[in-house]
Formats: C-alpha cells, sequence, structure tokens
C-alpha cells in the first residue's frame, strides 16, 4: 500500500502542526481544479485542521517548491476532491481503497478535503 501510495501518482509533503508545537512532514495526494488545489489528511477532529480556524496558513511542498498557503476546510468538495484523485492516481487510489478496506473511498471517507489558496 505505501508503494501504491508513494509511486502512483504526483505526492506532495505538507508541513502539518503538532499539539506541541513541532512540525511534521506528512506525504498527501494532492489534486488540482481550475487553479486551486486540495489535499485529504484526517477526520475533522484532527489537531491540524480544527487549528485552521485559528491559524490557517500552511506550507505545502511540491515538485521540490515550499510555497506558504491559506488553507481551509472545504467539506463541501468531498466528491470533486474524490473524483480528481480518482481520476489523477487511478490504479493507485483503487489500491489504497482496499487496503484500507474500503474506508478511504468516497461513500465512506470521513477525511475532510481542505482547499490551498496562495497567499
Amino acid at each position: 500500500m505505501l508503494a501504491a501510495s508513494e509511486f502512483g501518482g504526483e505526492v506532495a509533503t505538507l508541513l502539518r502542526a503538532e499539539p506541541d508545537g513541532s512540525v511534521t512532514r506528512v506525504r498527501v495526494w494532492i489534486v488540482d481544479l481550475d487553479h486551486q488545489s486540495w489535499i485529504e489528511h484526517g477526520d475533522g477532529k484532527a489537531f491540524w485542521l480544527t487549528r485552521l480556524a485559528s491559524s490557517s496558513e500552511i506550507t505545502r511542498i511540491r515538485d521540490g517548491t515550499k510555497r506558504s498557503y491559506i488553507a481551509v476546510s472545504d467539506i463541501d468538495a468531498h466528491d470533486t476532491y474524490h473524483r480528481l484523485r480518482e481520476e489523477q492516481y487511478g490504479l493507485a487510489d483503487k489500491i489504497v481503497d482496499i487496503g484500507f478496506f474500503g474506508f478511504a473511498a468516497k461513500g465512506s471517507c470521513q477525511g475532510v478535503p481542505v482547499r490551498l489558496t496562495r497567499k
């Protein structure tokens, strides 16, 4: 499953805030549509997602370029995110879905899409 995640298509790095003030590098799939980018990582109770309400700046590394973004939870984009992810990652998306016993699929996913807008 790790191979499908890492080599199944483009993977970006999210610099994610932790409760203790540290920053963790997390590898995520990223999708784009109409000059917008979305990632999905964690459910609505995840620390870094709840923190977006008070501190929405986030850093993403893509193609070796580090950029700051304003990150906004975008639950209304859930179907769009999954459609784009399926189109972009194809077989890797299916393998990850199987590996997570269907919990990563659109219908059962508890993840929150996050829209990234350049500062």
